[in-house]
């Protein structure tokens, strides 16, 4: 008896550990515990995924070195696990050249997206910058940004610190094309414009510009305008056609020292409504030299999507030492508007549209000094999407986790390097020295 259940529990042993087997071969189950899941797409790469409705090719042009193909392909598996139809292939480019030459691949490694017979070549291999190359190639219109030049205006190819070109370049790498306008120059602005951006102008335009740009609005287009203290520089009639005006003087925010800024002409943007260019966008902005905005009757639907906190008022004196507002001069308490957006329906459009239009009392949170300051960037991104009918288009967060790096003061790493190179051998030498001496004691 005894020995048939020894047989009876081997024979269940190996049956239980041959279904282990067959389940491990056509199942597959993964835990992500690193710190924030880096290892896992984010859940809008994840939705971006869903919506591809036909297979993908990723082609890798990498040379025969294990450690670089298998770290793209641990990039490509967290894809393939939301979309099985996702194709790797490895290419030695040495065996290849005309190929390579054609494409321009210059790095090992390098990628090349395929999709719906449209392709591209990606050298940054992350998820950031892949999810939204796929989505490049799912998104079949091109959309042209034409900022206004000529006036002084802030350029989203500049360098300086007033410019906009870091902005410029990330909306490039989003897919946007940019293509600055002077519309002394031009006899009308293109039709073809998906956005027009009139940033901070320091030069007032002619009649004649004014026009042109009333009519670009009047005909459905879409605008952000960026507005500074100082005057409106000629485009009275287009804060008329939109039916807005500006407070007096600069936004101060008390609440800026709080968040250790010195400087009381900072305003803060904590929270922002519940609207399709803010949905789910929780990041802390900052506002600095801003213009509050105030609405008036219009034929347009507004929502504020930018507003301060309390203890913020429009101070119309020198911001000079200590500050407080002086209500007798129509300085205004907070909250204030400092950005709002518009929309109507453009009906006798074939199709029919929404147009839509963001005026921003302040140029500065997108300029290249302040744009990397809490979530300005990002903030920007989700704006022009908005603007440009693009909201499907991604923002990944970043994944980072928390412990890459240790920093020490000085005391402590000289006490840690003590205590493993002194302290600690010579531990270890007294205590082998005292079990050898009561050994020989015995």
């Amino acid at each position: 008896m005894r020995y048939l259940n020894g047989l009876f529990f081997h024979l269940l042993l190996i049956i239980a550990a041959g279904l282990i087997a067959w389940l491990s071969i056509h199942y597959d189950a993964q835990w992500d515990w690193s710190a924030r899941a880096r290892n896992t797409l984010s859940e809008t790469s994840q939705q971006m995924l869903a919506r591809l409705d036909a297979p993908l090719r990723v082609t890798s042009f990498a040379p025969e070195n294990a450690l670089l193909r298998q770290g793209i392909s641990e990039i490509i598996q967290r894809y393939q696990r939301y979309k099985p139809d996702l194709e790797l292939v490895f290419v030695n480019p040495e065996q290849h050249p005309e190929r390579v030459r054609e494409l321009g691949i210059r790095l090992s490694g390098e990628l090349l997206l395929e999709y719906e017979g449209r392709s591209e070549t990606l050298r940054e291999i992350n998820e950031q910058a892949l999810s939204n190359a796929i989505q490049r190639l799912v998104q079949q219109k091109t959309h042209w940004i034409a900022p206004l030049s000529g006036h002084g205006e802030r350029s989203l190819s500049g360098a300086a610190n007033f410019d906009l070109g870091d902005f410029g370049k990330e909306l490039k790498s989003k897919g946007f094309q940019l293509q600055s306008l002077d519309i002394v120059t031009a006899s009308e602005i293109p039709s073809n414009t998906s956005l027009l951006v009139i940033a901070s102008p320091r030069v007032s335009y002619l009649p004649s510009e004014v026009m042109q740009i009333t009519d670009f609005v009047a005909q459905g287009g879409n605008l952000l305008w960026l507005v500074d203290p100082g005057g409106l520089h000629g485009l009275e009639p287009l804060a008329k056609e939109l039916g807005i005006s500006f407070l007096p003087g600069t936004v101060v925010d008390a609440n800026a020292r709080s968040m250790n800024i010195q400087d009381p002409a900072v305003a803060l943007v904590p929270k922002y409504p519940q609207h399709p260019a803010t949905q789910g966008f929780e990041l802390l902005t900052v506002y600095p030299h801003a213009v509050a905005i105030s609405v008036g009757d219009t034929q347009w639907k507004t929502t504020p999507l930018l507003t301060t906190l309390p203890q913020s008022w429009n101070e119309t004196g020198p911001i000079k030492g200590e500050v407080s507002r002086d209500q007798a001069l129509g300085e205004q308490a907070g909250p204030l508007h400092i950005g709002v957006a518009l929309v109507r329906d453009i009906a006798d459009k074939i199709p029919a549209r929404q147009q839509r239009i963001l005026v921003v009392g302040d140029g500065d949170f997108l300029s290249n000094a302040y744009l990397g300051n809490a979530g300005n960037l990002n903030l920007g991104l989700n704006l022009i999407r908005w603007l440009t009918s693009d909201e499907q288009l991604l923002n990944i967060p970043a994944k980072v986790a928390p412990d890459l790096s240790l920093n020490l003061s000085r005391a402590a790493t000289l006490m840690i390097g003590f205590g493993f190179l002194v302290v600690l051998p010579l531990g270890l030498i007294a205590t082998g020295i005292t079990i050898w001496w009561r050994r020989r004691r015995r």
